[in-house]
């Protein structure tokens, strides 16, 4: 992986951290229906949200590749879509950016 694969890769790990914590609030709480989430691309001006339920988001954790993207924020350079839902993607990973982000999966 390159300096700026690295790089991008690494902002999705943060995103996802992040969206870790939020389901963690909305299971203590247990909050029903659509949530919130940031959208988990390697952009770093990239700040727009997705609306899931805690199953649909629950869902794209399965994997410590896969991550969820807004429409059009996926990269085929290091990524593949494996789901498409109304106004959102599942990204997973693909060669070395998907080893590392399996290494770094927070559930791992």
């Amino acid at each position: 992986m390159n300096r700026q694969e690295e790089r991008y890769v690494r902002n999705e790990w943060l995103f996802r951290e992040v969206n870790e914590r939020i389901a963690e609030v909305n299971e203590k709480f247990v909050v029903e229906g659509e949530t919130e989430f940031l959208c988990e691309c390697g952009r770093q001006t990239c700040f727009e949200t997705l609306l899931l339920t805690r199953a649909q988001y629950e869902a794209v954790r399965t994997g410590g590749k896969r991550f969820v993207v807004v429409p059009g924020h996926e990269d085929g350079s290091v990524e593949r879509v494996v789901n498409r839902s109304p106004g959102f993607l599942v990204v997973e990973k693909i060669g070395e950016a998907g080893e590392k982000s399996e290494e770094h999966d927070p559930r791992s």
